[in-house]
C-alpha cells in the first residue's frame, strides 16, 4: 500500500500538522529538561542539604519531584479560561511563563530562603506547563484522527524524551564537576523556551473556529463552571469515574517514587549527583523513547481500560526492582529498575495524554482531560509528601529503616494494576451482554 493510500499516513497530517507540532515543541524540550523533577530534586537535595533542616530539604525534594504532576491541579481552571478562545495563543503564553521561571530559579541563593525560592519557582513553572498539557491535548485531538493519534503522539513524545534526557544528563554531568553550573544553564534553557513559545503561534487547529463555537455554546448551556461540570461528568459517567479512581491509587504509587529515589540514593547509598540524575531522569527518558512506539501501537488498537490492564504491570515490575534494590542494598539493581521505569513511563505517558478520549466526545475532550490532570495534580501533591513522611517515620523508628519505604508505593501500584485487569474484564463482559439485554 502506498503512503498516499495508507490511512495511517494521511497527507495533511503527516506532511503538515505533525512536522509543525514537532518543530514548535522540540526546542521547548530543552527547557523541560532543566525542569525535570528528578534533576531539580537532586539539585535541591545536594545544594541545600547543609543550609536547612534535613526534614525540610526532603519535603522540598518531594515538592519539586512531584511538581510536574502536582501542577496539573490548575487544569480545570485553565481549561475554563481558555474555553472558546484561540488555544495556540494560550499554549504559547503558557510556554513563555514556563521558561521565565527558569531565570528565577537560577537566582535562588544557597540558604533557607533560597530553598523556598527555588521550590516555589519550580512549582510556578510547572503550573504554567500544566496549561500547555491541558490545552495541547485538545489540539492533538482536533488535528490527529483516533486511529493514528497514538503513533503521532508517540513520535512527538520520543523526540521530547530524547532531548529532555540529554539535557538533564548534560546538566547532571556538569553539576558533578561544578555544582553551580545550573545557575548558568537554567537561563540558557529558559531562552530556548521563549523561542519555542514564539514558534508555537504558527501551529493551527483544524476546524478551530467550529470547535470554539461548540465550546461557547456548551458553556452557555451549562450551569456553573468547569469544576461543577467536572463533578457532573464523574457522577454520570460510571466507567470514567472508575477509571479515575483506579488511576488515583495506581498513580499515587508512581508519583512518589522519584522523590524517594533521590533521598534514598543520597542518604542511604551515597550515589554521585550525575548517577542520581541518570537513574531518576536520563535513563528512564531514553528507555521511554525506545518503548513509546511499541506502546503506541497497542493504544491505537484497544480501549484505554484494556490498554492499562497490560501496561500497568510494567510499573509493578519497575517498583518491584527498586524495592528489592533498596531492601537488599544492591546498588546495581537501581540501574535495571531505572530502565524498567522508563519502559513503564513510555506507555504511561501515552495513556495519560490520550486515554480520556475513549470516554469523551469532541466538545468535552478538554473537560475530560481537565478532570484527569486535576486529579493527577492532587495526587502529585499528596503522594510524594506522603512518601517522605513514611520515610521520615521509618528513619525515626530505626536508622536505615527508611530504605524499606518503597514497599509503600509498590503496594499502591500493584493494587491499581489488579483493579485495571478487573475493570477491563467487566467492561468486555458488559459489551458482550449488551446486545442480548
Amino acid at each position: 500500500m502506498s503512503a498516499r493510500n495508507d490511512p495511517a499516513r494521511l497527507p495533511f497530517i503527516a506532511r503538515t500538522l505533525m512536522p509543525r507540532e514537532v518543530s514548535a515543541n522540540a526546542t521547548m524540550a530543552v527547557a523541560l529538561g532543566a525542569l525535570e523533577g528528578g534533576l531539580v530534586g537532586v539539585i535541591v537535595k545536594t545544594q541545600f542539604d547543609g543550609v536547612a533542616d534535613p526534614v525540610w530539604v526532603n519535603l522540598a525534594v518531594a515538592l519539586v519531584a512531584g511538581a510536574p504532576a502536582f501542577a496539573n491541579i490548575v487544569s480545570l481552571w485553565i481549561s475554563g479560561l481558555a474555553e472558546g478562545r484561540d488555544r495556540t495563543a494560550w499554549v504559547s503564553a503558557c510556554k513563555a511563563l514556563t521558561a521565565v521561571f527558569l531565570f528565577v530559579m537560577a537566582l535562588a541563593p544557597v540558604s533557607a530562603t533560597g530553598l523556598v525560592v527555588i521550590t516555589v519557582a519550580m512549582l510556578a513553572s510547572r503550573l504554567s506547563w500544566a496549561g500547555v498539557i491541558t490545552l495541547r491535548a485538545a489540539i492533538w485531538r482536533a488535528n490527529f484522527p483516533r486511529h493514528v493519534r497514538g503513533r503521532i503522539t508517540g513520535r512527538i513524545t520520543v523526540i521530547y524524551s530524547v532531548i529532555i534526557a540529554l539535557t538533564a544528563a548534560f546538566i547532571g554531568m556538569l553539576i558533578s564537576v561544578w555544582p553551580e553550573a545550573w545557575r548558568v544553564l537554567f537561563p540558557l534553557a529558559g531562552l530556548l523556551g521563549l523561542v519555542a513559545a514564539r514558534r508555537y503561534r504558527r501551529v493551527r487547529i483544524r476546524r478551530g473556529g467550529r470547535l470554539r463555537r461548540q465550546e461557547l455554546s456548551q458553556r452557555a448551556s451549562r450551569r456553573g463552571g468547569q469544576l461543577r461540570a467536572g463533578w457532573q461528568i464523574l457522577a454520570s459517567d460510571r466507567w470514567y469515574r472508575r477509571y479515575m479512581l483506579t488511576m488515583f491509587v495506581f498513580g499515587s504509587g508512581n508519583l512518589m517514587v522519584i522523590a524517594l529515589l533521590v533521598i534514598l540514593l543520597t542518604d542511604q547509598f551515597g550515589f554521585s549527583r550525575f548517577n542520581q540524575v541518570m537513574i531518576t531522569t536520563t535513563l528512564p527518558l531514553l528507555t521511554l523513547a525506545v518503548f513509546t512506539p511499541i506502546w503506541a501501537r497497542r493504544l491505537d488498537a484497544v480501549h484505554i481500560l484494556d490498554y492499562r490492564a497490560r501496561q500497568a504491570w510494567a510499573f509493578v515490575l519497575a517498583l518491584a526492582l527498586f524495592t528489592i534494590a533498596a531492601g537488599a542494598g544492591w546498588s546495581w539493581l537501581f540501574w535495571i529498575g531505572s530502565l524498567a521505569l522508563g519502559a513503564a513511563f513510555a506507555g504511561g505517558k501515552l495513556g495519560w495524554n490520550l486515554g480520556h478520549n475513549d470516554f469523551a466526545s469532541d466538545d468535552q475532550s478538554t473537560l475530560y482531560m481537565g478532570i484527569h490532570v486535576t486529579l493527577t495534580g492532587i495526587r502529585g501533591l499528596l503522594a510524594p509528601l506522603a512518601g517522605v513522611f513514611v520515610y521520615q517515620a521509618l528513619e525515626a523508628w530505626g536508622a536505615g529503616m527508611g530504605r524499606w519505604v518503597l514497599l509503600f508505593p509498590f503496594t499502591l501500584t500493584l493494587g491499581g494494576a489488579v483493579t485495571f485487569v478487573i475493570l477491563a474484564r467487566l467492561r468486555r463482559q458488559q459489551q458482550t451482554a449488551g446486545p442480548a439485554s
